[in-house]
């Protein structure tokens, strides 16, 4: 058993799967991976049931004795071996011992040159605060890309008060929280914040969903890539991204720590000149493809509506219209929905009921081409953001939250 869904946890998963032993992962919140908003973990829960792995979520450890590992909802899992991989408090006893400053994290406070508040005293790693590119304030990053930069510049900065540097070292970058992991088959990649912490945090954000392939469709082997990016509204500035895919990923992740760390818009995603070859990417890359959708948003070319919106606006009385072809409806369609294909749709137009139009086809960009037709003829209509497969994914998990919990 494991416990702890986070990269620790889902690492030892993996490993512990693959030398053929059962698992069980038990985590304390709805899902594996909890800085992921529920949409893109729905596909680490279909990864990891895909192996065999037994989900208990919303679960925790209570106790572990000669019958197995007692949860806190009064179960039993047997278990010949535990790893506890759950979250840790930051090992700042030794600082506590030095009289050192402890920050609003419980981690330890420095400035920007990883010096605490005795000067004399450097620190670097997990258990010391950054400060978060987002908010300005003070947070954790457990990232070793980030202790080794900061290992860095705390060299130079005792270089510098020891006199052997003229120049006083630059303070370190804000922290955007870059990071990876696989899960089997699956790279899961973030950055920034998440939709569900801007909500949390009450700050203004608009969300843009995209499922382009990795490479060029015609050439062989080309795989799904599904990616989110959170935008500030009112700067495009972008807010945080999420990319999960099978292969990809950590290029597109990559790609846009770059633009966040230089100051980019979302919309200037698109204007990004990327190596193409069919067999590495397309000619609008993936990452160009969520520039274009945040340009289009920015611009107020196409308003949209995320799948957790639907069904407000529905009961608000606006009617769901699916714009793939029947053979893709029929396949699987949002409960109430009406069929009118993307190509049929202006000669169909008198159709469609009265009120606001939401409009979804499987990925979103059939439905921005049927926004622009409707709105060109009158009507209010929205796209639905990610199309079905954002949607379907979303339910999917919110409804295996209830199931796992």
């Amino acid at each position: 058993m494991v416990a702890g869904g986070g990269f620790i946890g889902l690492e030892a998963v993996e490993n512990l799967v693959r030398r053929g032993l059962e698992v069980t992962l038990v985590q304390r919140g709805s899902y594996p991976l909890s800085p992921l908003d529920p949409e893109m973990a729905a596909l680490v829960v279909d990864e990891l049931r895909a192996y065999g792995v037994e989900l208990r979520t919303d679960s925790t450890v209570a106790a572990l004795d000669a019958d197995g590992v007692h949860l806190g909802d009064g179960s039993v899992v047997a278990a010949e071996l535990v790893v506890d991989a759950r979250g840790v408090r930051p090992a700042a006893s030794i600082a506590l011992q030095a009289a050192l400053e402890i920050g609003p994290t419980g981690g330890i406070a420095v400035d920007g040159l990883q010096r605490t508040s005795d000067p004399r005293i450097l620190a670097v790693g997990d258990a010391v605060e950054k400060v978060d590119a987002i908010s300005g304030a003070q947070t954790l990053v457990t990232m070793a890309g980030l202790a080794n930069r900061h290992g860095r510049t705390a060299a130079d900065t005792i270089a510098w008060q020891t006199g052997m540097l003229d120049e006083r070292p630059a303070d370190v970058a804000p922290a955007l929280g870059t990071a990876i992991v696989g899960v089997f088959d699956l790279a899961v990649a973030m950055i920034g914040w998440s939709e569900q912490r801007l909500r949390d945090a009450g700050r203004s954000h608009r969300v843009i969903h995209a499922h382009p392939l990795d490479h060029a469709g015609y050439y062989p082997g080309a795989e799904r890539l599904t990616m989110k990016l959170l935008v500030d509204p009112d700067t495009d500035l972008i807010l945080g991204a999420q990319v999960i895919g099978r292969r990809g990923a950590d290029k597109r992740i990559d790609v846009i720590a770059v633009a966040m760390r230089a100051g980019l818009t979302a919309s200037q995603l698109s204007t990004l000149e990327l190596a193409y070859a069919p067999q590495f990417g397309s000619a609008k890359d993936a990452v160009n493809m969520l520039g274009y959708v945040a340009d289009n948003a920015a611009t107020g070319l196409t308003d949209s509506i995320q799948w957790h919106e639907l069904n407000e606006a529905a009961e608000a009385g606006a009617t769901v219209i699916d714009v793939r072809s029947a053979a893709e409806h029929e396949h699987g369609a949002i409960p109430g929905s009406l069929n009118i294909s993307v190509d049929e749709l202006r000669e169909r137009l008198d159709e469609l009921p009265e009120g606001e139009l939401i409009v979804h086809c499987q990925v979103g960009q059939r439905g921005h081409t049927a926004v622009r037709i409707l709105r060109q003829h009158g009507r209010a209509a929205r796209n639905l953001d990610g199309g079905y497969l954002t949607w379907e994914a979303g339910i999917r998990m919110t409804e295996k939250v209830r199931e796992l919990s």
